[in-house]
């Protein structure tokens, strides 16, 4: 009986290895990309691999940006909750890991039955007391030989790295729309700057009108004239305050804080960076833009959905035991080996009847997963035009920004020289109210191209990955 008992377990076994062998899912393999060899030609160092992208605290220099970007990492709530969210896939990746275990449970019972002396059993046994002791494992095992529980494990993966990609992704977010919002804080800064300086001129030169005016010199028209003008700039500061202070309350919100005052530099013309970014090339993005690796695990993920879903045509083989003490008297109940007791079976399941419904689940997951490739490579594609952009933008800004530093230099000069051919009678007053309007044009479009350049920077440190 026990040569037989082995015989046939052996079998069992055997017919285990066989099927094991029989994977009927297919590994990923990431889709072919195409990827071009530079970024259009614009500030390509092939040499410089872009997974050297600084950190951001090594990347800007005001040390009040790196305080507050410090704040945001620590408490903003969209990446609290990204953060619970990577935890959760992490306990659902340890679940998934035990599948492949088998079922070990352990049962402990003890009862004891009186049955009726009116009843067919109980007059069959005259009334007797029954008592039954039982102490059994047992034993439960789905046996993985189609590779179902490989590709839910794979599934359990990707999920788990996609979502600490997410989180990554979310981070350099973070990050640009951190420094975005201090620097265009310090650009609205310097155009209140600039403006009440302005408006300080004008007020000295409606003052000279106004004397000028009581001996004779110009008429009511040139009062009226200069009031419009100083109107017209003093309605610029309310909005720019109003600007101002939403802008230091999105700030706070970013940082998860109530609305407040943000402490920040005093001027927008200190260098903001401390080192220049290199390119480097397309294929690089897909080491390091956190987006872009996020839906290849989507990809990966899709794929062993598509796995799962094919094992469901195939068999299912189900191996269970038990075995332990058993005995109908407490005083009988470790004894041994006449209380010992076991069995073993082993199943095959076989779909019958609902294989249009497996079929509908294959179909839908073989789509979602070629949708998922076209999403990955709409990924590659966007991050390549995010870089080309953002390099473009920089070079063309920094073409701009000649053409406005040059108008300024030259304003700088015009409102001074004004001020002395108005005073010795060369220049009328309307000469003068229009070189004061054109340098508060001049001022401010300089604050803003400055603005531009900045942020054209921290847009290609975000194309390229961050860090």
């Amino acid at each position: 009986m026990k040569k037989r008992f082995i015989k046939n377990s052996g079998a069992v076994g055997l017919l285990v290895v066989l099927l094991q062998s029989c994977a009927v899912t297919k590994d990923y393999s990431r889709p072919e990309l195409k990827l071009p060899e530079n970024f259009d030609n614009l500030s390509v160092n092939a040499e410089k691999k872009i997974n050297e992208v600084p950190a951001y605290q090594q990347y800007f220099n005001d040390p009040l940006l790196k305080e507050m970007l410090d704040q945001v990492l620590a408490k903003n709530t969209d990446l609290q909750m990204a953060a619970e969210q990577l935890l959760a896939a992490e306990a659902r990746l340890k679940s998934v890991k035990l599948n492949y275990l088998p079922d070990i449970n352990l049962q402990v019972s003890a009862g004891v039955q009186r049955l009726s002396q009116n009843s067919m059993m109980g007059a069959m046994s005259s009334g007797q007391i029954f008592q039954e002791y039982n102490l059994a494992p047992s034993i439960s095992w789905d046996v993985d030989f189609w590779g179902k529980l490989k590709r839910q494990r794979e599934e359990a993966v990707s999920g788990y790295f996609g979502l600490a990609e997410n989180r990554r992704a979310l981070r350099v977010q973070l990050i640009a729309q951190t420094a975005q919002a201090y620097y265009n804080l310090l650009s609205l800064d310097e155009q209140l700057r600039i403006t009440q300086s302005v408006e300080k001129s004008m007020q000295e030169t409606l003052q000279m009108l106004k004397t000028q005016y009581s001996v004779g010199d110009v008429t009511a028209l040139a009062i009226k004239q200069s009031e419009a003008q100083l109107a017209e700039t003093r309605a610029l500061i309310p909005d720019i305050k109003a600007s101002i202070k939403a802008q230091e309350n999105a700030l706070q919100t970013l940082a998860g804080n109530y609305p407040g005052s943000v402490k920040r530099a005093q001027s927008l013309q200190d260098k903001a960076f401390a080192t220049e970014l290199e390119s480097g090339v397309p294929a690089d993005l897909l080491a390091n833009r956190p987006d872009i690796k996020q839906k290849e695990f989507e990809l990966q993920a899709a794929n062993a959905r598509v796995g799962i879903a094919k094992t469901d045509f195939y068999p299912a083989l189900k191996i269970t035991g038990q075995g332990g003490l058993n005995a109908v008297k407490a005083s009988n109940w470790f004894s041994i080996p006449a209380s010992l007791f076991g069995n073993a079976a082993a199943g095959l399941t076989q779909p019958i009847f609902n294989k249009r419904n497996i079929k509908s689940n294959y179909e839908q997951a073989v789509h979602l997963r070629e949708a998922a490739v076209h999403d990955f490579r709409k990924s590659v594609l966007m991050g390549v035009e995010e870089v080309s952009t953002s390099l473009s933008n920089i070079t063309h800004i920094k073409e701009q920004m000649t053409e406005v530093n040059n108008r300024k230099t030259a304003m700088n000069k015009a409102i001074s020289d004004a001020q002395i051919l108005y005073k010795y009678g060369e220049a009328n007053y309307l000469e003068v109210l229009t070189v004061q309007q054109s340098y508060l044009q001049s001022e401010l479009a300089y604050a803003l191209v400055i603005q531009k350049e900045i942020n054209a920077y921290i847009a290609l440190y975000k194309a390229l990955g961050g860090n």
